[in-house]
Order: C-alpha cells, then structure tokens, then sequence
C-alpha cells in the first residue's frame, strides 16, 4: 500500500467470527474465527509497513481479533476503547479527530454495523467499493481508507476507501 507522503492510513476492522451463548461482552472467537483472525493479521502486515496506534473494542472477540495484528504489525501504541464497544459512527469519528497529527497509520477493531457505517460515511459512498459495503460487511474483514487530510479534518467525504480484505 503506497501513499503520498501527507496522507494518513485508516484500518477499520470487523471482529472475526465469535462463538455464541453468553454474554455479547465476553463471546470469544471460535477456533474458526481465531484462524481468520490470523489470515486477516497476515493480509494487513502485508500492506502496512508500520503501525502507529492499534484501538480496540474493550469486548473478548475484538480483544483477541486484534491480537494477531499487533503481534505482526507490533504498533507503537494500543489502546482499548471503550467507545468501540457500543458508540455509534459519530463517536468513532470523534476519537479519530483527535488523535496526535504524528500518527499517520491506525488500526480500529470494533463491531457492525458501526465498522461499515463510519467507512461508508468517510468516503461518501463515492467509491465502488463503498457501495459494496453499503448494506455491512462479514466477521474479519477490514477495510482500508486514505487519508488525506489532518485526523483533525476528517469527517463525511474526507476519505477514500481504497481496499477490503476478506476472509473465509
């Protein structure tokens, strides 16, 4: 993944495939999901050469989907957030804007449809690929953006949706 020097890399991902039965916050991942979660971490470390900030949903199936990639992409910083738990959209969006203009590559594992949502509204539905992705995504699959604005600027519009990685 080649970009221009000003812009910035955003991975929004899905959690992987998680068992059923108990409370939503403690699902694990299935032996299934485990395996694509380490196929997802193994297609993302091919295409980010280094990793500035990993965020994470604070639920076990998120905990464990993002613990591939940061052993493979090992980021300078991760944070668990717990705003990817149940926010919307709007409350992801507002954790991006934040962050330290030093930080050109984040990572962000959450759930749907918040995932495929704040992807579609970043780049506005103009891509091809966003109206792929318009109705939700599957479990391990990630979504990479281009930013070329500040995190500061970043809102509807202000990304393109350059690629989705799947798994099966």
């Amino acid at each position: 993944m080649t970009s221009q020097p000003d812009e910035r890399t955003l991975v929004l991902v899905r959690h992987s495939k998680a068992a059923r039965g108990m409370s939503d916050a403690e699902r694990p991942l299935t032996e299934h999901g485990e395996q694509m979660a380490a196929d997802l971490a193994k297609q993302l470390g091919s295409r980010i050469a280094s990793l500035d900030l990993l965020l994470v949903s604070p639920a076990a199936r998120t905990r464990q989907t993002a613990r591939p990639v940061r052993d493979r992409l090992r980021p300078r910083d991760t944070r668990v957030e717990e705003v990817l738990y149940m926010g919307s959209s709007t409350r992801v969006l507002e954790q991006l804007t934040v962050l330290d203009e030093e930080v050109r590559s984040v990572v962000v594992v959450g759930h749907e449809p918040t995932t495929s949502i704040l992807a579609y509204e970043l780049d506005e539905g103009a891509s091809d690929l966003a109206r792929q992705i318009e109705f939700g995504i599957p479990p391990a699959t990630a979504l990479v953006l281009s930013v070329p604005v500040s995190w500061s600027e970043l809102g509807p519009g202000r990304a393109r949706l350059t690629e989705i990685l799947m798994t099966s």
